[in-house]
């Protein structure tokens, strides 16, 4: 069942201050501020596929905790292992379904205390970045990105349900974020064991979200956030104009050298296109797109507006878009096949570029796209952007 947006709801024991679906409240059309959204679909139909897509993907991918009655895990394989950066893309996603599933608190509580359970062996505020499917204790280390998408998530939680508890969890995630996680000149260390010992220092540009950014910053007070997110537009500036100024693509991670940001050199971190625009990228167009629609940065639509008239003019349609591009704009090799974490991304930045056509095409492509949990899980937020159904808090 679903609420109508701007009311309050219970299910249950389950007060719900921003209800699925909040699309007829932020995407109300006629008004004069109506963001470029899929034309070829009506509000409520937009929100029955969002709403269809989690049910699939809830099926899919969220499950029971193998030793711990009801927690929560986002499976990443099919053995039933996890990441921190699911757990996230989990928590985030569950506290926005809240009112249209009315098991949404139950479950991201149990993703909450399964995260918990598994603090890093570095600093424990922060969650390992891999947990085996038998949920052995580990030993390891953190990842940026889930992090950041767990201290997004709580602080959504609290704005969703009002306990003060999320709140106090956020506080403390995000001043270890702060501390750890951020270097002196604002750019974002990979994870807390990224101390730039080996002399190579290196960012994850899908790590740059500026809606948690400010968001960080408004629940903590905290300027270094502003400072965050002010050196990370600048670095994907710089790297669009010096390095792909015909596409505007962005590399996966970039690298500091000879007192500038570049594009990372093969092999530099996970592999070959390490310093091109392929799975860890294919994210900036939701995450920079999230905050020029979100949030209505400037910065965030002239970053996006690089790509994407790159896109449309050598694009014929999203599914002809390809699996990982080098910043010259030819296709990478193997990758020559259509993805929804490539494409889906692409639709929200086509809301703030004034891209109608491209926005209408990629969400009648994204609605039936199934992949894996990677693919999924990116294609399922990026429906609720582009939806209207992604909030800020």
């Amino acid at each position: 069942m679903a609420f109508l947006a701007g009311t309050s709801c219970v299910l249950g024991m389950q007060n719900v201050a921003l209800p699925f679906p909040q699309s007829f409240l932020n995407l109300g059309r006629g008004s004069a501020e109506a963001l470029i959204t899929p034309v070829n679909f009506s509000l409520a139909e937009m929100n029955g596929i969002v709403t269809r897509y989690y049910q699939y993907w809830r099926t899919k991918y969220l499950k029971p905790s193998r030793i711990v009655k009801g927690d929560y895990k986002i499976a990443f394989d099919r053995s039933g292992t996890t990441v921190s950066e699911a757990m996230g893309y989990g928590m985030l996603i569950t506290v926005l379904m809240a009112g249209e599933d009315p098991e949404a608190q139950h479950y991201f509580d149990g993703l909450d205390r399964f995260r918990k359970r598994y603090p890093s062996d570095i600093n424990s505020a922060f969650m390992a970045w891999k947990i085996p499917a038998g949920e052995k204790a580990v030993r390891n280390d953190s990842a940026t990105d889930g992090d950041m998408d767990m201290a997004m998530a709580l602080l959504m939680a609290h704005r969703q349900w009002g306990d003060a508890r999320y709140l106090n969890e956020a506080d403390v995630l995000i001043h270890a974020l702060a501390t750890t996680m951020v270097r002196p000149d604002c750019s974002l260390r990979l994870g807390d064991w990224d101390t730039e010992t080996s002399g190579i220092v290196l960012t994850r540009t899908s790590d740059f979200m500026p809606t948690h950014f400010k968001a960080f910053q408004k629940a903590t007070g905290d300027g270094i956030w502003f400072g965050v997110q002010t050196r990370c537009y600048a670095i994907l500036s710089d790297l669009q104009q010096e390095y792909a100024p015909k596409t505007g693509l962005i590399p996966d991670f970039a690298e500091f050298k000879n007192g500038h940001w570049r594009p990372a050199q093969p092999g530099a971190l996970e592999g070959p296109y390490d310093g091109e625009y392929s799975y860890n990228a294919c994210r900036v167009p939701w995450r920079i797109g999230w905050a020029a629609e979100g949030a209505g940065d400037p910065e965030a639509k002239r970053i996006l507006k690089r790509l994407m008239s790159w896109v449309v003019n050598h694009v014929d349609e999203p599914d002809d878009f390809k699996a990982g591009y080098y910043l010259n704009g030819k296709g990478l090799r193997g990758g020559n096949f259509d993805s929804a974490c490539f494409i889906s991304p692409t639709g929200v930045a086509a809301m703030s570029t004034d891209q109608q056509p491209w926005c209408d095409q990629v969400f009648e492509y994204a609605k039936n796209q199934k992949e894996g949990y990677y693919e999924d899980s990116v294609n399922l937020l990026c429906l609720l952007v582009i939806s209207g159904n992604a909030w800020l808090p």
